[in-house]
């Protein structure tokens, strides 16, 4: 058995696994936990949730009992099978003691009966948290301005400040690492989830938004916007007294979601609803099919689990009540049939539901907002590429501007001949592009001036568009925007020592480089001595070089030619620091490879600004460049690279060739299509990292092809752990579209290093004889 402990973390909140089928729940619980500053990822089944576990840490996973696919509690065993030793907490609607039971014997740590009571959730959470010890529970203090972990609350001068969840980790953030500055894509990376990618353009108005209500409190200016880098946490000790008092409490907010939300799901629970009815009047025939008794089963069973939590804890117990009555008797006599129809028009009643929102189920809210004139909204009405995104049509800002309090688009497409004032045009797209999240907006216009397009772009808009383009020009355009809109943002794991290595012959100028950069968390390493540059470079390997033009013995220019005909630091980020501005100097600096030029005396902001960015965008490019898109793992150049550096400087290793066999990967495309085949990578892929988490080397090199290396385990061992990956592939059904199962025949190969070769090609040759 392979024993994963949770490792000690520092982030600033506690990541939840919530595995719940039942939509209108999981939505409850999410809204719920996430009010409380949780993150939580979400699993509809349990299949999925275990591909969760294995591509996550989380500190707690909160799973229902009857999960599709793989039930609660065998994916409980699963879990501590494989040494899990995560907190689990299990859901049932189910009163019998024996369900109980069997979840704790699986292995889970406490047990919720529904209708859940969220209070009670929270408790047992927190319980479970300090048994894990997963939550700071430090307060954090800072002249008045208090936040404490363990309840989630901020106050100023002990009058409460309340904020989002985005918010307050914003707060915490900033309170755990003062007068450290943070760029935008570094928030990004602390505070949001996979599934949660917003734009940088939303930290900016998360910040905004906790700016605001901080001067409310009378906290004023602490949050100093520094600028071209970002954001850093400066408090001043002279504070306005005027402090304001929120117009709400965090529970009143949250029952209003709750009423919000019972609103918006009537529509499914009618669906359920209408079964229960076409039941109980089959029943009355005395011709109830199995299947439909099932059916009925199964809606007063997600009816039961949900209805307490909307404070309709009567509808929770007639539901109950049927649900009881349907699964323990598979033939209902004359009085069951009868006692079913009570009960269903009991709860029917209760509910009071319209018979209309059966069929009008509004669960997911317009993607787009037309402003547009009835005309052109009928002729993208007609476009193919529009038909299956939902959206709302306004023919004025006044409308569109009620209508956002409620909503939330992705898109809005704002024709300017709805409004002809160009100021109040401006200030809406302004209003648009600082939401939260934020929301593109596409133009469209009559004219087509320059000093226009440019006071649109200024606004924040994301497209302009001139009436001269066709309805399909435009349609396209608007699923492009929205396509982008819903692509993750793409970051990269901070590097919490960036090293920066100066070369110049100049100690003042040293001296004060090193004094502006390190308070930014940059360990920067200066030398006056150019002859000593290559050594110095090989032992601190920087992440980017400055150098000086002119310097006694060797030029900044040589330098930088000896860097760029060196394969290891061909993409080393180059800056040239100099006080020269003459167009020859700058063109050969440029011309030897350097990424920038900045002349002398120097801006300090300036240089920040630049070196964040091009170290944010090199480090964007490498990955492109180093990871196979597919698997997320290293691609085959650089996996060859990885594996030659391992062995060359170690004495012995191992190297691991796992593939599928021969030809059937080509296969599996030609018969089932390459989703398929790409979904057999991606779990192999994630299988690969939960069986070697700390392996040195994990690589694909296409053609269903995997390697990997280490120095960590000799022959013996690593044979043992490749056995029980073995284990695990030979356990992957794959489900075709068709519904025909498949499994997938691999083959697991293994090289010692020097033993079976002293390259790695001829290691990899032994593998595949």
């Amino acid at each position: 058995m392979i024993c994963r402990q949770r490792k000690a973390k520092q982030n600033l909140t506690m990541r939840i696994l919530l595995v719940e089928d039942d939509e209108i729940l999981s939505n409850v619980l999410w809204q719920s936990l996430t009010s409380h500053n949780y993150v939580v990822d979400v699993a509809q089944d349990g299949l999925l949730g275990w591909e969760y576990i294995q591509s996550g840490e989380y500190e707690l996973i909160v799973m229902d009992v009857g999960l599709p696919e793989l039930d609660g509690i065998s994916l409980c065993q699963k879990l501590r099978s494989k040494g899990y030793s995560t907190p689990v907490l299990l859901m049932t609607a189910k009163d019998a003691n024996q369900e109980r039971i069997r979840g704790l014997d699986a292995g889970a740590d406490d047990y919720l009966i529904k209708p859940l009571d969220v209070d009670e959730l929270h408790a047992r959470i927190r319980a479970l948290s300090r048994r894990g010890e997963v939550i700071p529970t430090a307060v954090l203090e800072v002249e008045g301005l208090r936040l404490d972990p363990s309840s989630c609350q901020v106050s100023y001068q002990d009058k409460p400040i309340k904020l989002t969840p985005k918010e307050y980790n914003l707060l915490e953030l900033f309170l755990r690492n003062r007068a450290r500055v943070f760029s935008r894509s570094q928030i990004l990376d602390r505070i949001w989830t996979f599934d949660d990618p917003p734009l940088e353009e939303s930290v900016k108005a998360h910040i905004k938004g906790l700016r605001k209500k901080l001067k409310q409190a009378g906290v004023v200016d602490w949050i100093e916007n520094v600028y071209g880098i970002g954001y850093r946490f400066s408090p001043k000790l002279e504070q306005s007294q005027t402090n304001q008092t929120l117009s709400s409490s965090v529970e009143q907010e949250f029952n209003q979601k709750m009423e919000q939300m019972w609103q918006q799901y009537q529509g499914l629970m009618s669906k359920r609803l209408k079964i229960l009815n076409l039941a109980a009047t089959e029943a009355s025939k005395a011709r109830l099919s199995p299947d439909l008794h099932h059916s009925a089963a199964q809606a007063a069973h997600k009816l039961a689990g949900v209805l307490g939590m909307f404070a309709r804890e009567t509808g929770t117990q007639l539901a109950r009540e049927i649900e009881t009555l349907l699964q323990t008797n598979e033939v209902l006599s004359a009085i069951q049939r009868e006692q079913l129809i009570f009960l269903v028009d009991d709860l029917s009643n209760l509910l009071a539901l319209e018979e209309s929102t059966a069929t009008t189920t509004i669960i997911n809210q317009p993607k787009l907002l037309l402003i547009v004139n009835n005309e052109l909204k009928n002729e993208l009405q007609q476009l193919n590429s529009l038909r299956e995104i939902s959206w709302h049509q306004v023919d004025n800002l006044e409308t569109a501007r009620l209508w956002l309090q409620e909503n939330c688009p992705h898109l809005v497409v704002l024709d300017l001949e709805t409004s002809s004032d160009s100021a109040q045009n401006l200030a809406f797209i302004t209003e648009l592009t600082k939401r939260t999240p934020s929301v593109k907006v596409l133009v469209i216009s009559a004219e087509d001036q320059l000093a226009q397009r440019i006071a649109i772009a200024r606004a924040g808009a994301s497209g302009f568009l001139v009436k001269s383009f066709t309805a399909k020009e435009i349609g396209d355009t608007v699923t492009q925007l929205l396509q982008h809109s819903r692509q993750p943002h793409y970051s990269y794991q901070e590097n919490p020592t960036t090293q920066i290595l100066v070369v110049d012959d100049d100690p003042i100028f040293l001296n004060a480089i090193e004094t502006l950069l390190e308070p930014w968390g940059m360990q920067v390493t200066t030398l006056d001595q150019p002859l000593r540059f290559w050594e110095l470079m090989q032992k601190t390997k920087p992440d980017l070089l400055i150098l000086d033009v002119e310097m006694p013995q060797i030029n900044g220019i040589e330098l930088c030619q000896a860097i760029r005909n060196d394969p290891n630091w061909q993409e080393l980020p180059v800056f040239f620091l100099t006080a020269h501005r003459d167009a020859e100097t700058i063109q050969q600096v440029f011309a030897v490879g350097a990424d920038d030029y900045i002349t002398k005396p120097l801006v300090g902001v300036e240089l920040l600004a630049r070196i964040t960015n091009r170290l944010e965008r090199n480090r964007w490019l490498q990955n492109l460049s180093t990871k196979d898109t597919l698997t997320g793992l290293m691609n085959q150049p650089q996996s060859n690279r990885a594996l030659t550096s391992l062995f060359q400087n170690n004495q012995s290793g191992c190297l691991a060739v796992v593939s599928i066999a021969e030809n059937e990967l080509r296969q599996i495309n030609l018969k089932y299509g390459h989703t398929m085949g790409n979904q057999v990578l991606q779990r192999w892929s994630n299988l690969l990292q939960t069986v070697f988490r700390q392996i040195e080397v994990l690589g694909y090199y296409g053609l269903g092809e995997f390697v990997l290396g280490t120095i960590n385990l000799n022959y013996h061992e690593m044979r043992d752990r490749t056995a029980e990956l073995a284990t695990s592939l030979r356990k992957q059904v794959f489900t075709a579209p068709d519904g025909e199962r498949f499994q997938v025949e691999f083959k697991i190969a293994i090289a010692q290093y020097p033993n079976h070769g002293d390259t790695l090609q001829a290691l990899y040759q032994f593998c595949c004889q």
